[in-house]
């Protein structure tokens, strides 16, 4: 809002002082006399009079034009929005599809997709994988800190079954993260960030 303002407020400068300039003679020319008696000329205060309405003008065209902008800004914010989400989306729906994909299903899908979505794919599982050992760590702990007595029996085996629970799943996530990874590779893209 402010740069607009600094805009405005130039372009009225601008248009002031072009009018002005226009209204000074230059230094190599002669001064014609003035005549005294001819009424069509101005006096100062009507060119002046003149000048404020130019600037006015100036002014309220830069305002237009601000706004013009302005909302032209926005709109394509907009575009640039939706299309980030719709990304988002599809890879989101990618994701949860390959999960009833067999891996040289997805493996055939992958050497068709552009790099960025292979990037997007690769990294999306990082991210699972990453929130999936997160819960093998507290799982394995809470299960570490029971009493040997109960790791035995209730409470400990619910554990140590989830424990190999989530081991299987981020071992599945890793094999078809590969898949994405090694495509990526293959396809010379930007494997920065992928490790896991």
């Amino acid at each position: 809002m402010k740069t607009s303002i600094a805009n405005i407020s130039l372009c009225v400068i601008v248009a002031l002082a072009h009018v002005l300039g226009g209204c000074r003679k230059k230094a190599d020319e002669e001064p014609q006399p003035v005549d005294q008696t001819n009424s069509t000329k101005q006096s100062i205060s009507e060119l002046g009079g003149k000048a404020v309405e130019e600037a006015e003008e100036a002014g309220a065209k830069a305002v237009e034009t601000a706004v013009e902008i302005k909302d032209k800004t926005v709109e394509i914010a907009v575009e640039v929005k939706d299309k980030v989400v719709e990304k988002v989306f599809s890879i989101v729906e990618q994701f949860n599809a390959d999960q009833g994909k067999s891996v040289p299903d997805i493996t055939a899908g992958a050497k068709e997709m552009a790099v960025e979505n292979l990037r997007k794919m690769a990294e999306k599982y990082r991210d699972v994988i990453a929130e999936k050992q997160q819960q093998l760590k507290e799982m394995t702990q809470r299960y570490i800190d029971l009493p040997d007595v109960k790791r035995k029996t209730g409470e400990g085996q619910i554990l140590k079954e989830g424990v190999d629970e989530i081991i299987k799943g981020i071992d599945t996530l890793k094999e078809r993260f590969g898949v994405y990874y090694n495509a990526l590779k293959e396809k010379a893209g930007n494997l920065t960030g992928l490790d896991i």
